[in-house]
Order: structure tokens, then C-alpha cells, then sequence
């Protein structure tokens, strides 16, 4: 079976974040969990695991971090929030939600998730 291409984003996310010696490095936990927390969802498209996967994306909302982020991390959560749940309904694709979950990895990474 070949390497799904989220977790290649992780493992490049895991080395940036291993990386660094900021105290942003010990909160980037988070973004980290954000592609675990997802996976289920993009496997099975099912209700209770895309609820369960809007529930860590609520987390980044509730986030410290997230009221001092930008306004593309923000706006890339947002966009996470609806495609999480629209994909149980088959209004939206499991590949679109991973593109989502690397934009957001990508834009709120330099805010300390």
C-alpha cells in the first residue's frame, strides 16, 4: 500500500518542529495531533469519526495561540471546520481534507499550535 500523503506532511512537519529550540516547538503539539485526529475521518467519511475530528479542530479554536494567528490561519481553520462537515454527507472529497489539514499545518505552524 503506498505512503498516504498526509503522513508525509507530518514527518516534515515532526522534523521542523524537532528542530526548533523556540518555546513555540513545545505547543506545535497540536498541529501534530490535528493530522492524527483526522485520519479517521478521511478514512471512513463516517459521521462519528468526522464529529470526533471537528472536536480537535475546535480545539485549535480554543487554542492561546489562536486569537495572536493570522488571518490565513484563521481563514484555513475555517475552511477545515466545513470540510469536516461536509465529507460525511459526500459534499466535499477525504483528499480535499487533507490538503486542508497541510494548509493549516502550513499557515498557523509559525503561531505556536
Amino acid at each position: 500500500m503506498p505512503a498516504h500523503p498526509l503522513n508525509g506532511s507530518l514527518a516534515i512537519l515532526a522534523a521542523l518542529i524537532a528542530g526548533s529550540t523556540s518555546p513555540a516547538s513545545a505547543v506545535g503539539q497540536a498541529l501534530l495531533n490535528l493530522g492524527a485526529g483526522m485520519q479517521p475521518c478521511i478514512e471512513t467519511s463516517s459521521a462519528k469519526a468526522c464529529q470526533q475530528a471537528g472536536e480537535v479542530v475546535k480545539a485549535l479554536q480554543s487554542n492561546s495561540s489562536y486569537q495572536g494567528s493570522s488571518h490565513l490561519c484563521k481563514e484555513e481553520i475555517s475552511e477545515l471546520t466545513k470540510l469536516v462537515q461536509l465529507l460525511p454527507m459526500r459534499d466535499a472529497l477525504p483528499n480535499e481534507l487533507m490538503a486542508s489539514v497541510a494548509d493549516v499545518q502550513q499557515a498557523c505552524l509559525p503561531f505556536g499550535f
